[in-house]
Parts: C-alpha cells; sequence; structure tokens
C-alpha cells in the first residue's frame, strides 16, 4: 500500500467567509486558520452550514463574502495546484452503480496512476470489502459505497483530506481503521478538516475545534 510523505509545510486559512441561502445567513465571516500535521473538528447543530462550509473551504462553492487561502494563495486563483492537492469526500460516494467495487476501485487507481492490481487489493482489504469485489454498486449498502470512497485516502497522494461526516454508515471496526489512516496521515505531515456527529479524538494529534452558530 502506498505511503505519502509530506515533508514542506502547508496551511488553509479561511478568511472571513460569509454565505446566505435565500436572504439567511448561514456563517457569518469564519476566521480560522490549521497547518499540517493537525486536525480541524468543525461542529455545529443540523442546518449550522458545515457542509456548505466544507463545499467553499474546497473550491466546490464560492463564498458571497471572504476568500480560502492555501499556503496564503487563492485558491480560485490556483485551482489546478490546489485541487492536486486535495481529497474531497462528500455525503456523495461518487461510485458508479454499473461497475463492480473492483472496477470502482480501479477506476480511481487509474486517475492516480498506480500500480492496479497490488493497490486495488490492498485497498479490498483496507476497506473490509473481500468477498464483495465483483458486486455492483447498486447491489451495495451506503456503508459499503462509502468504505470505496475512501479508498481514495490510499491512492491520491493529497495534502489535505476535506470529509463531511466521514463515520456515517460506517461500523465500529471501518471507523477505527478509518482513525487510524487519519493518524498516518497527520502525522506524515498531511492535514484533515473534518466535520462529525461523533467525539473523534486522536491521540498525540493537534485538533482544533471550530463551531458553527455559536
Amino acid at each position: 500500500m502506498t505511503t505519502f510523505i509530506f515533508n514542506e509545510k502547508c496551511e488553509l486559512r479561511a478568511e472571513n467567509i460569509s454565505y446566505e441561502i435565500n436572504d439567511k445567513l448561514i456563517i457569518n465571516k469564519v476566521f480560522f486558520s490549521v497547518t499540517s500535521g493537525a486536525m480541524l473538528f468543525i461542529k455545529g447543530s443540523n442546518g449550522s452550514g458545515k457542509t456548505t462550509l466544507l463545499r467553499i473551504l474546497s473550491g466546490l462553492m464560492q463564498p458571497d463574502e471572504g476568500q480560502t487561502l492555501w499556503n496564503n494563495q487563492r485558491i480560485d486563483e490556483e485551482r489546478i495546484e490546489f485541487n492536486q492537492q486535495l481529497t474531497y469526500i462528500g455525503h456523495n460516494t461518487g461510485v458508479k452503480a454499473e461497475l463492480s467495487t473492483l472496477e470502482n476501485i480501479n477506476f480511481f487507481s487509474n486517475i492516480c496512476g498506480l500500480p492496479k492490481k497490488e493497490n486495488c487489493q490492498s485497498a479490498i482489504e483496507w476497506a473490509g470489502l473481500s468477498g464483495y469485489e465483483h458486486s455492483p454498486g447498486r447491489h451495495l449498502s451506503y456503508g459499503q459505497q462509502r468504505r470505496i470512497a475512501f479508498t481514495r485516502l490510499l491512492m491520491e497522494p493529497s495534502r489535505l483530506w476535506i470529509l463531511d461526516e466521514p463515520f456515517t454508515g460506517l461500523d465500529v471496526e471501518m471507523i477505527a481503521t478509518l482513525e487510524t489512516s487519519f493518524k498516518n496521515h497527520l502525522n506524515n505531515g498531511g492535514l484533515l478538516v473534518l466535520t462529525s456527529h461523533q467525539h473523534i479524538e486522536l491521540e498525540q494529534i493537534s485538533t482544533k475545534y471550530f463551531h458553527l452558530g455559536s
């Protein structure tokens, strides 16, 4: 399984980000920064704008005010470079219904230019999907599709992981597997931003908390 180590420092910074929906301000002048080796845990009640904020940080939506900076550069001005450093996984798994588990993972592997056979088999075992290699996506549960989506974390050489409710639909064993991957990524110089209704505490990892709506 491929291990990515990042030696250069990196920083994600939100500067006075605001966003309205139907004239209602749901994100109001958000400011924070987080650097390599650290996790930012965004918390808030349902409807507080957590998913919207993650999509803004990922460049998938534009704020009404403010900006997102990656290493002091606006992400909308350095789109290609930023995308090369980002893995964003939201509620939509991206799993193709007509493809099997193995074919979906092969697809991710091909995009990343990784050796197909070795990496795909390791990813299937990591995700606890042995025995489902030839099951089409349409026959898999949401939790199983999420497991396929998270194999991207093993294959994409991204320094920044932005994950929306990563534990939704997963069992205790897979949650523990993800937490181990989070720690390894951060210890290797990566950066993690996530939301979750569950408490997450990674030992010996610098963690920042940001509460939306507070």
